[in-house]
């Protein structure tokens, strides 16, 4: 199956590199290219490509606004992100992004987010044959005032283990809940949202406010709930973390 791709890169150099980079791969198909967002707009809406290289630092629109302008389309294409600013990466992480490239393009990084992209289309079209009845949004159960009440999935920040218990961060509050670590790990890992920073932590990477250099060559990464709160990455961890997050 040709997926079909749109490159939107207000450097014209830029966008003849990724088209050539892109043309070893035989089931990628270059259908446009744009230097301006909101020209490609039209096109985008009427063709629905199947994935979009987007520039992120543009005048006029920049690529992390034109993303979301993207989600409100009923079929939108998936999104890689490039840019010569790594700032960026977290704001990027925000939207529904597959993947995140830096200038200059490596090749082996290419290679990585386009595998990506193969897996997540051929994923959607076999839920596509298989779906028989729209799925509800996944959730969990915490425990607040003696109750029992159901979470989206989406609205968890992080969850950790204290004293062997296991408690799960919303925005605003923080309450236990009756799975193990393991367990909840397994239900949220289908999201691809979530993160296990630590033996004791599991973090949602959509809410990272800041990642901290720390000691021993590890990070901290500062949660962007109400409190701020800071989760560590374990030093066995650190090499997914980096590679996740592409630092």
């Amino acid at each position: 199956m040709l997926l079909k791709t749109i490159i939107i890169d207000d450097e014209p150099a830029i966008c003849s590199e990724l088209e050539y980079l892109l043309k070893k791969y035989i089931d990628i198909q270059v259908d446009a290219i744009y230097t301006n967002p909101l020209e490609a707009l039209p096109h985008i809406i009427n063709s629905e490509p199947d994935l979009l290289m987007l520039d992120i630092q543009m005048p006029g629109m920049n690529g992390l606004e034109f993303a979301k302008t993207l989600n409100q389309m009923s079929n939108p294409p998936l999104i890689v992100f490039s840019t010569a600013y790594h700032e960026h990466a977290l704001e990027a992480f925000s939207t529904l992004a597959v993947g995140y490239l830096t200038k200059p393009i490596m090749e082996s990084k290419l290679d990585d987010v386009i595998q990506k992209v193969r897996t997540l289309r051929k994923r959607a079209a076999m839920n596509d044959r298989t779906a028989t009845v729209p799925l509800m949004e996944e959730h969990v159960c915490i425990r607040k005032s003696n109750k029992i009440i159901p979470i989206p999935v989406g609205q968890i920040y992080f969850a950790f283990v204290r004293e062997k218990d296991l408690y799960v961060a919303t925005k605003e509050s923080i309450d236990k809940c009756d799975l193990s670590l393991n367990e909840l790990e397994e239900i949220l890992n289908r999201s691809r949202s979530f993160f296990r920073s630590h033996r004791n932590y599991i973090l949602n990477v959509k809410y990272i406010k800041e990642i901290i250099p720390w000691f021993n060559h590890t990070y901290l990464i500062k949660m962007n709930d109400d409190s701020q709160t800071d989760i560590p990455v374990s030093r066995g961890r650190m090499k997914a973390f980096r590679g996740l997050m592409n630092l």
